[in-house]
């Protein structure tokens, strides 16, 4: 898929296992390091700011991740992503992880994230305007 959001990670010593290639526990950091690229678009969202309030954001509700290939050290991959699907409260991520050089496909995953009241520790409605920040950002129309 032709994703806007791409981040690309450098497999380090750390991430490998004794067998030579990633654990794979950590491409759900992985993941998680192309949410914060992504959500680097969404200013309300953007929690990485120093002077970012804790407030209505979002929270992990789901991940799917489906392994494809080994990735070894030293290797570079590159995790395209992009809402598929808003509902009321949540939304869908999903995930391409490749290698770099190769094209070859390491992962597919999938996330479903809750819009979230931190301070009630509930689900909330998605505002108008962030939905249509995510149009913008995606480049489309979500039904």
């Amino acid at each position: 898929m032709d994703w806007k959001t791409q981040t690309r990670i450098h497999v380090r010593f750390v991430d490998v296992d004794l067998l030579g290639h990633v654990n794979n526990a950590k491409y759900v950091t992985y993941l998680e390091e192309a949410r914060v690229v992504y959500f680097r678009q969404f200013p309300e969202l953007d929690f990485t700011k120093p002077d970012y309030v804790l407030g209505n954001s979002v929270i992990l509700a789901s991940l799917k991740l489906d392994y494809r290939s080994p990735t070894y050290l030293n290797e570079t991959l590159v995790i395209g992503l992009g809402a598929t699907e808003l509902r009321r409260s949540s939304f869908t991520l999903e995930y391409t992880v490749e290698e770099e050089k190769t094209k070859r496909l390491v992962a597919n995953a999938s996330t479903v994230m809750v819009y979230f009241d931190y301070r009630a520790q509930k689900s909330c409605e998605i505002p108008e305007t962030l939905r249509r920040r995510f149009e913008e950002v995606e480049g489309r129309k979500f039904g």
